[in-house]
């Protein structure tokens, strides 16, 4: 797959979201920051795509983007992240059963609980927003 410049893939995201508001029926919202998905996000298979998608979003939904699940984070002085050493103890104002984020591409899409499946960590997620909702995150608008 070719390299695409970032006019390109903003391009092919509106296009996205045109998409994405065809598929679920639902008018796209106000742009507004990315930020936790809405708490009303029924949990659920995402709606069907359209079986033939112009080649423009097939480019799109090619493309890989980084998923990560955040535990926690906090700010620390340079002196005290210098002072770490093997079996330190770094604290953090999160509970230990709390919801981890669910990130992709730097933008929160999701929430869900740490759940082990065979020998590895895996996220069983409880919130996630619509199509048009993880489009819009992903698209950084």
């Amino acid at each position: 797959m070719s390299n695409l410049e970032q006019s390109e893939v903003d391009a092919l995201l509106a296009e996205a979201e045109l998409l994405a508001t065809e598929v679920s029926g639902e008018p796209a919202p106000n742009p507004a920051p990315a930020a936790a998905p809405p708490a009303s996000a029924i949990p659920g298979p995402p709606a069907p795509l359209p079986e033939k998608l112009p080649v423009e979003l097939r480019r799109i939904l090619q493309l890989e983007v980084p998923v990560i699940v955040q535990l926690a984070h906090r700010t620390m002085e340079m002196d005290d992240v210098l002072a770490l050493n093997v079996g330190s103890v770094i604290e953090f104002d999160k509970k230990f059963d709390a919801e981890l984020e669910l990130i992709a591409s730097d933008r929160q899409i999701g929430l869900g609980h740490a759940v082990k499946v065979g020998e590895n960590f895996g996220l069983r997620i409880t919130r996630i927003g619509t199509i048009y909702d993880t489009i819009h995150a992903l698209g950084g608008r």
